[in-house]
């Protein structure tokens, strides 16, 4: 899936001072540059694909095992 951009010119729905411009691909919430996270996840072979997160669902190995604290 590619990286949804956002342009309602809302704010920020995990900060509220940034203005939004990403959608969170765990919990679809709207990011800023602020609060977004970057991951990248290997799919098949050579294909790698950009993932965006909030912190929480940066962290959470259910929603991105290749980036959390899972083992």
């Amino acid at each position: 899936m590619p990286v949804r951009i956002t342009d309602e010119n809302g704010p920020c729905r995990v900060c509220g001072k940034g203005r939004a411009i990403i959608i969170c691909d765990g919990c679809d919430k709207p990011l800023c540059r602020t609060c977004r996270k970057f991951d990248m996840w290997q799919q098949g072979c050579g294909s790698i694909y950009t993932k965006v997160f909030c912190e929480k669902c940066a962290v959470d190995p259910w929603i991105n095992p290749y980036g959390s604290m899972m083992d």
